[in-house]
């Protein structure tokens, strides 16, 4: 691994930094992503430590026509972060990238580091309105719960909490289909996914994961807002709480933002359920908001900071955990632009807290840094 990281980073990556777009039908992009995080005990049963992990993703993108793409994304890792541990303290990760422990058989299969494999084509029908499909190994969170401030590990909120919504249980990086409809600001979008059951105890592996969302896009005075509302279920195929029948997972949520101030201060607002007859779920219920403003405000528009909190809360046939709460802020900085290649630092701090029903609570204050380099 170390040798193919070096290859990588030191003789791949300087080269396709200049050469982005290739041609008018081939670009070439990722990122190199280091983060380093310290965790400090704030009550419980909670240990200091610190973890590091390093990240290099690409991304092929090869479009032959307007309407067609060819798109291919891969990952190569060093390092898992606290997820290695398994004496880490919570149940929601403080950095959501795909780190070594997630790009090794992936999802269960014999494959490393290929995360993405598709083709999509769209159909125009007249103006701003159109049809797309997309079919191969793809990622739902492509299409289900976006949102323009709280969606982006690599360069916004870290925690998985405020990336996406934990309770949609969102299959990445397996065999799957999915259907897009656009007309002006509104969309519809439809995605069907196989992927493979966690619970290496039980029979069945395989479930299938079906999920839709209908969305508006809004401009005012204030700016652009979207608001999105999508749901989504699985086949019959996870162990209920008595483990002698089998459920199907399912769910809503909601993902909003809004701009407040146009392009310099803007709000998210997330929410969701899931039902808890199926499985020995985490949570049941969650929500979570925050706000983004841009460095516009201090004479630096590529710079930004964010603060989000979110709460879940666990059913109550989970006798381990009451509920857990996150609140998140950064700062990020831009350090360089030149050609295609960019480079910004984030100075992260997270405040995690887990109410266990047998432990008591449990918190932990978590300072990170990360550092990009995005060509």
């Amino acid at each position: 691994m170390k040798k193919v990281l070096f290859v990588l980073s030191f003789l791949l990556f300087p080269i396709f930094t200049y050469a982005a777009d290739i041609t008018e039908w081939l670009s070439i992009s990722g990122s190199a992503t280091t983060v380093y995080q310290w965790l400090n005990k704030a009550q419980g049963n909670v240990e200091n430590k610190d973890r590091g992990s390093a990240v290099i993703d690409f991304n092929v993108s090869l479009k032959p026509t307007e309407n067609d793409e060819f798109f291919v994304r891969a990952s190569f890792a060093k390092g898992s972060g606290f997820r290695r541990e398994g004496d880490y303290p919570f149940t929601l990760k403080p950095n959501a990238d795909d780190l070594f422990v997630d790009l090794q058989n992936i999802n269960g299969h014999s494959r490393d580091h290929l995360q993405e494999l598709w083709y999509s084509h769209k159909f125009p029908i007249q103006k701003d309105m159109s049809i797309k499909l997309t079919a191969g190994i793809i990622d739902s969170t492509a299409f289900i719960d976006d949102n323009a401030y709280a969606a982006d590990e690599l360069h916004q909120f870290m925690n998985e909490a405020l990336v996406h919504n934990p309770l949609a249980n969102l299959p990445s990086y397996d065999a799957g289909v999915a259907a897009e409809f656009e007309a002006g600001g509104f969309h519809l979008r439809l995605v069907g996914m196989r992927s493979k059951n966690e619970n290496e105890n039980m029979d069945v592996k395989n479930y299938n994961w079906i999920g839709a969302q209908i969305g508006y896009k809004v401009e005012s005075s204030l700016g652009e807002g979207n608001y999105r509302l999508y749901a989504y279920t699985t086949n019959k195929k996870f162990e209920n709480w008595d483990a002698d029948a089998y459920k199907a997972l399912r769910g809503i949520g909601v993902s909003f933002d809004q701009q407040l101030i146009k392009d310099t201060l803007g709000a998210f607002l997330r929410a969701g359920w899931q039902d808890d007859s199926a499985r020995v779920v985490d949570y049941n219920r969650m929500i979570s908001f925050g706000l983004n403003l841009n460095g516009s405000v201090w004479g630096r528009k590529d710079d930004e900071v964010g603060v989000g909190y979110a709460y879940l809360k666990s059913p109550s046939k989970n006798e381990k955990l009451n509920h857990s709460q996150v609140f998140e802020s950064y700062v990020k900085f831009k350090l360089f632009a030149y050609k295609f290649l960019s480079s910004d630092i984030t100075l992260d701090y997270q405040y995690i807290q887990d109410k266990t029903r047998q432990e008591g609570t449990k918190a932990g204050h978590i300072y990170g840094v990360r550092f990009n380099i995005n060509f």
